[in-house]
């Protein structure tokens, strides 16, 4: 069997707008996993809030969640790894972001806590049923256990935002784009490539049998990581360029091609 494990982004990969796994998709999916295959889930969601697809998807194993900030179990319910934002970088992420008019926030669990209402935060929260608290005085306190800081804004304005970040934050912060309008901010290192190695070598599998699946900037270390890295049509053309396939896009069922045409296919004619 060539490829033994399969990482599979979730927003505008495996799910598009409409919120609704497509049939074709889980299908190739439930096929891979009884030919083999470990399947999992690789999100910038957090714990709850990527709740609904694995359990869908009937995924009971370890699933990457935040980005690669951590690694969940989704049987117990409790991390397999866990990084976090030093507070000093979390405070600094926070002011740049209030003075440029643009929502932020950060993650305690899988509540979201904010200075102020805002529809992005409101309208977020909502779509993924999440907790959310307001905190005036975010700026000023000493965090902990903070896995990722989200930005929300126009998706027109996240190319220039995005290299902005980078630079400002360069060896300090992973910044990354993800959904429409979202620029997310790591523990340098911790991204979903590193937390697709940390998975592979406990589960004794070698990088050349993994298999990985995105559309964004935040998929980019798991598509150059895996053995085999996959970007749908659709999605960013930077990660197009690193990706060894370039399936249909997500309302296309890209998951499924890429499974059929390459993980079965090759499991298939290696068994």
């Amino acid at each position: 069997m060539k490829y033994r494990l399969l990482a599979i982004d979730i927003d505008d990969t495996l799910l598009p707008r409409n919120g609704v796994i497509s049939e074709k998709n889980k299908q190739a999916i439930r096929r891979a996993e009884e030919a083999g295959v470990y399947v999992t889930i690789a999100t910038g969601r957090g714990f709850y809030g990527s709740s609904r697809v694995w359990k869908e998807l009937n995924i009971n194993r370890l699933i990457i969640n935040y980005g690669g900030a951590l690694i969940n179990d989704t049987v117990t319910g409790k991390p397999f790894m866990v990084t976090e934002l030093e507070s000093g970088l979390v405070n600094e992420i926070l002011c740049l972001g209030e003075s440029m008019g643009l929502h932020t926030h950060l993650y305690q669990g899988d509540e979201i806590v904010y200075e102020h209402e805002h529809i992005y935060g409101k309208v977020y929260a909502e779509h993924l049923g999440l907790p959310a608290r307001i905190e005036p005085n975010i700026r000023n306190m000493t965090w902990k256990n903070v896995p990722k800081v989200l930005i929300i804004t126009e998706p027109d304005r996240v190319p220039g935002l995005l290299k902005f970040f980078t630079e400002r934050f360069k060896d300090r912060v992973a910044v990354s784009a993800s959904s429409p309008g979202f620029i997310e901010f790591n523990k340098i290192g911790a991204s979903k490539g590193s937390a697709l190695r940390i998975l592979a070598e406990h589960l004794g599998i070698d990088i050349s049998e993994t298999a990985a699946i995105g559309d964004n900037t935040l998929d980019k270390e798991m598509i150059e990581y895996a053995g085999i890295g996959c970007c749908v049509a659709d999605g960013n053309d930077e990660v197009k360029a690193i990706a060894d396939v370039i399936a249909p896009s997500c309302a296309d069922d890209g998951v499924a091609y890429f499974i059929n045409e390459y993980i079965l296919d090759n499991n298939c004619a290696e068994a």
